[in-house]
């Protein structure tokens, strides 16, 4: 269904005795009393979530009813006895009463136009995480690369300016954003990045990240570039050597999320946890054909990026078995290889998912299983195995590995507070990218595919 008007006519077309309409007249008709009942019907669940929900309906598209009926009936639907939309600043009144025999005119449906309505959308997208994921995704020849003579030899087959200045990371990274922006119907962005990896995680432990390999001389270089040029055609963009990129996401998210929807794009799980009822996540990943598949959606009828999965918190209730703000909790028990990460030796999803779903965080998990004597030990044994499906007991490790499992849990936290945030204000967020600066750019970089034609 894509708007209120085909809602209006499937109900005109299923029941034409309560509308009296000659489906070879259905184009050209009155309005009669029964016609302003259904509108007023319509009226009643216009605000209603669970309405939207079902319907499948964006927001949007309740806000078409304004037109419709204020063009064709003529009347102020915008006066002082009015509801507000959350998220919109277009409200819909309570004003159908005040109809008249005046404006019981013919109208034909094929005749309406509509001013194009936009909700307002901010976009949080991890720069670091779309820039390396479109560096590989043109660097084929260096994932295979194991000498240095053969990586050499792969750099030199990358996307180049004349004079050398590597761009095949930054191109991509357009080539996707750009196209994201336009289809979404962006409205205000943000990019994050990383600036280095001595951040303030590395304070709490020298070991974190420590496993990860040298940036490639060819990306890394690649950072610097983006940065310039975001900044250059007005693209908001936040990093700094002490946080990390989804520091400053959460921080903007926290920040924000109430006042707009917000959306995070990222490959990196750890976003998981900033997934709210204001905050989806478009989580990049092969796998999201297969799990629309397994939750009962086409994707095609949904205004999703292709190879995205959105999480929302019943979505990732369904995918992880936890709430969002778990992940954290989840990550302080399992550890995490990429990031280096501890956690809990020895205990693994099949004993932490369930903790962290029946206890809710670790906090609560040590405050059940320490102290214990023989016979309460026994009676919650029998509880996880029994009640919590958990064929081996992890209260020996939990106990031995405590330390590790808070440590785990800080630098799993993504902070949400950072102050330079806190002096950002929404309308600096808003979409207002320099066209003509970036055709310049794009032109001095040699990616002249990416500019427009006028």
């Amino acid at each position: 269904m894509d708007n209120l008007f085909d809602l209006l006519e499937k109900k005109i077309k299923d029941d034409k005795k309560c509308f009296g309409v000659n489906e070879n007249k259905f184009n050209s008709y009155k309005i009669d009393e029964n016609h302003l009942s259904y509108i007023k019907e319509i009226k009643e669940v216009i605000l209603k979530e669970t309405y939207l929900k079902e319907s499948g309906l964006d927001k949007c598209d309740f806000i078409r009813l304004n037109s419709y009926v204020g063009s064709k009936i003529n009347t102020d639907l915008r006066s002082n006895d009015k509801k507000e939309m959350k998220g919109n600043d277009i409200v819909i009144n309570n004003q159908f009463k005040e109809v008249t025999e005046e404006n019981n005119s013919e109208f034909d449906f094929e005749e309406l136009e509509f001013e194009k309505i936009v909700e307002d959308k901010l976009l949080i997208v991890d720069g670091s995480s779309l820039l390396s994921t479109s560096f590989y995704a043109t660097a084929r020849d260096l994932l295979f690369a194991k000498t240095d003579e053969q990586k050499e030899f792969a750099y030199k087959k990358l996307m180049q300016t004349s004079d050398g200045v590597y761009t095949n990371g930054v191109y991509m990274f357009f080539k996707t954003l750009l196209p994201l922006l336009e289809r979404q119907n962006i409205t205000h962005l943000a990019v994050v990045l990383d600036r280095s990896r001595n951040t303030f995680r590395r304070e709490l432990d020298p070991e974190y990240k420590a496993n990860r390999k040298d940036t490639p001389r060819p990306l890394s270089s690649q950072f610097k570039l983006l940065t310039e040029v975001l900044k250059n055609i007005n693209i908001p963009v936040f990093s700094h050597e002490y946080y990390e990129a989804d520091d400053f996401a959460g921080s903007i998210v926290k920040r924000f999320e109430e006042k707009i929807p917000t959306y995070l794009h990222t490959k990196d799980e750890d976003y998981i946890q900033l997934v709210s009822e204001y905050t989806k996540l478009w989580m990049v990943t092969g796998k999201a054909e297969d799990m629309y598949n397994e939750i009962g959606i086409n994707r095609k009828k949904l205004n999703i990026p292709n190879g995205i999965f959105e999480y929302t918190p019943k979505y990732v209730k369904h995918f992880k078995g936890i709430d969002p703000i778990q992940i954290i909790d989840l990550k302080a028990i399992e550890g995490d290889k990429s990031d280096n990460i501890k956690g809990v030796k020895n205990v693994g999803k099949t004993s932490s998912v369930p903790l962290v779903a029946h206890y809710g965080s670790i906090e609560e998990i040590y405050i059940n299983i320490e102290g214990l004597d023989t016979k309460e030990e026994k009676q919650l044994l029998k509880f996880f195995k029994e009640g919590l499906g958990m064929s081996r007991s992890p209260i020996k490790n939990m106990l031995i590995y405590k330390e590790d499992a808070f440590l785990s849990k800080k630098l799993a936290t993504i902070k949400t507070d950072i102050d330079e945030v806190q002096t950002v204000e929404l309308e600096d967020l808003i979409l207002n990218i320099d066209k003509e600066k970036m055709s310049e750019v794009f032109k001095e970089l040699g990616m002249n595919s990416l500019i427009k034609k006028k």
